[in-house]
């Protein structure tokens, strides 16, 4: 059984201290495989199917642009999407419909209810998702 190359990364980025190592873990993965990383950031909504906002030059949340800025010290091709709609299922879609080869996700996140082992979306994201997922904690 051949092992299918990793030439793009997806993080999804919230701002917690999670979805930092969880992009520090994406980062050493996407040099070490020669990868692109794509960092997401979902900005929740009631709608179900995930629409991407538009993007102001300069209006990229913090964390998105210390990602970006993180990523290219290591020399790493950096994408970044902001996307507007249910958490779990934008971070699927875009993922099936981006060519992505891992998911690379924080346990937890920013979630109202903290679940006790792992975060609403990362468990959505683990169960329902036909790539790899890597879950960092």
């Amino acid at each position: 059984m051949s092992e299918r190359p990793i030439k793009n990364i997806l993080a999804p980025l919230d701002g917690s201290s999670n979805s930092q190592r969880s992009l520090d873990t994406a980062i050493h993965l996407a040099r070490e495989h020669e990868a692109t990383l794509t960092a997401i950031h979902v900005i929740h909504s009631h709608q179900k199917a995930p629409r991407t906002t538009r993007k102001q030059e300069g209006k990229e949340p913090p964390f998105i642009l210390r990602a970006r800025k993180l990523a290219e010290r290591n020399g790493v091709q950096f994408h970044s999407r902001i996307l507007e709609g249910d958490p779990g299922h934008s971070i699927l879609d875009y993922s099936n419909m981006r060519n992505i080869d891992l998911i690379v996700i924080g346990a937890r996140g920013l979630g109202t209810f903290k679940k006790i082992f792992l975060g609403s979306v990362s468990n959505y994201v683990l169960q329902k998702s036909k790539i790899a997922v890597m879950l960092v904690r």
